[in-house]
């Protein structure tokens, strides 16, 4: 893989973010690691010498540009992005306030295309391009009670992710989504706990090979930002534990 250009990784300081992170390090890659909660980030990746670390909150997306400037003045282009902050909520279509709408597609939806238009800048990116990767998630695929503002932000995402891979093909860019079943984080832990043990067990059942670990996501997220598949773009690739072919 080239070593050219760091591969900035957005929510690394826990989940999928920070299994992506330790994985692309263990793997040869140099990363900047970008979170809200700077400090977690520093326990993380104390180990390592090939990280850099920044702070920003990416739910305020009017600073998503300043930060990127910042990455490129200090850390140079990058070769790869991939969005891995977010928020979920559950709660009936009822309580969908203006407020909660524009609070988790600011993080989920709005921040992820701001840092999209910001890195495909040809100063931002590697000479030899870069690949970018978004996680959506199968709550846009099925119905699930309660994930209504959740599914929506992540079915926006997939609706746009066609049309801006075939114009970053142009810039030398791919870009590629993954959408996962549920994987067993802090997030999705919120989710479960709240569960009765039936309840539980129904969607322990649903899933053939199991409920994922954040080290699976992370596997195709790898492989999507190495030069292996350098073919691959405007593809949104589920990995579910065979979740969907239940029938």
């Amino acid at each position: 893989m080239s070593a050219d250009g760091k591969i900035l990784v957005a929510g690394a300081s826990r989940g999928i973010g920070l299994a992506a992170a330790k994985m692309l390090l263990e793997r040869g890659r140099g990363i900047i690691a970008a979170a809200r909660n700077v400090n977690a980030l520093k326990e993380a990746f104390a180990p390592y010498d090939n990280a850099e670390i920044f702070a920003c909150d990416f739910s305020d997306v009017d600073t998503i540009a300043s930060f990127a400037e910042r990455i490129n003045n200090e850390s140079g282009p990058i070769s790869g992005l991939v969005y891995t902050a977010g928020m979920q909520l559950t709660m009936p279509i009822s309580m969908n306030k203006p407020d909660s709408v524009k609070k988790i597609f600011a993080l989920n939806t709005f921040a992820p295309i701001e840092l999209i238009r910001c890195f495909s800048k040809k100063k931002m990116i590697a000479e030899q391009g870069a690949s970018f990767v978004l996680i959506s998630s199968l709550a846009a695929h099925e119905g699930a009670q309660g994930k209504s503002l959740y599914a929506a932000t992540k079915g926006a995402l997939e609706g746009f992710l066609p049309s801006a891979a075939l114009e970053l093909a142009q810039r030398k860019i791919r870009l590629n989504a993954i959408v996962p079943g549920i994987i067993e984080t802090a997030m999705s832990k919120e989710f479960l706990d709240k569960m009765t043990k039936e309840q539980r067990s129904v969607i322990n059942d649903s899933y053939p090979l199991g409920l994922g670990a954040p080290e699976d996501a992370a596997s195709l997220i790898f492989w999507l930002l190495s030069p292996e598949s350098k073919w691959a773009t405007g593809q949104a690739y589920i990995i579910d534990g065979g979740h969907m072919v239940r029938g």
